[in-house]
This record gives structure tokens, C-alpha cells and sequence, in this order.
């Protein structure tokens, strides 16, 4: 009788084990989300501005954009330009999606010779 229930109880376990690890889903098994952080000023790309999501760091292209891949989540994203201003707000992003975030620093992102 002892053994029978020994076996039933780890029967009952290897079961809930099996059924838990069936379940078991992280964020890393599923596609990343992207974000791309666009810097303007008065309607020109701003180059080398310092972007951010989350801790994520880098600067900007000659387009003025910069793409980051992240987990689901809820991030802020930041940007400074590299002659002035700055913005920042928060996200929510879900696995698979696309977010464009689009900052516009106006005349204070400008270079004080005019351009960018």
C-alpha cells in the first residue's frame, strides 16, 4: 500500500512538473520589439544627437534616427542634441511591434550657425 502511494504522489508530481515546464514562457523566446527614436530640428535630421531607451544607449545617423531592438516593457526614451534641447517620454512596447518615437528640438537643436 506504501509503495502505491509513493508512486502515486510522484506520479502526481512529475506530472504538475511537466505541466509547469510545458507553460514556461519568457520574454526572450519572443520577438523583439523596435523602436526607432528620430531627432529633428524645425523639420531637418539632427546627426549625433545622444538617444536612449531604457539603457540603451547610442547617437543618432545622418537620418536622424537610431533603432533599438528590446523585450516587451515599458521604457523612457531620451534624446539631447548635440547643439541643445532635449525631450523625453515613455513607451510601452509588445513583442513584434514598432514604435517610432519622433522628437523635435525646434531652433534650439540647431547649430547657432544655422544648420545642423
Amino acid at each position: 500500500m506504501l509503495n502505491k502511494l509513493k508512486f502515486a504522489f510522484i506520479s502526481l508530481m512529475a506530472a504538475g512538473l511537466s505541466f509547469c515546464l510545458g507553460n514556461v514562457s519568457t520574454a526572450y523566446d519572443e520577438p523583439p520589439a523596435t523602436v526607432i527614436v528620430q531627432v529633428i530640428a524645425l523639420g531637418a535630421p539632427i546627426e549625433h544627437a545622444d538617444v536612449s531607451v531604457g539603457d540603451n544607449s547610442d547617437t543618432t545617423g545622418h537620418n536622424g534616427n537610431k533603432v533599438f531592438q528590446v523585450h516587451r516593457g515599458t521604457y523612457t526614451v531620451s534624446c539631447s542634441g548635440p547643439h541643445g534641447g532635449s525631450g523625453s517620454t515613455e513607451i510601452t512596447v509588445n513583442p513584434g511591434e514598432i514604435t517610432q518615437v519622433t522628437f523635435d528640438l525646434g531652433a534650439e537643436g540647431l547649430h547657432a550657425s544655422g544648420g545642423h
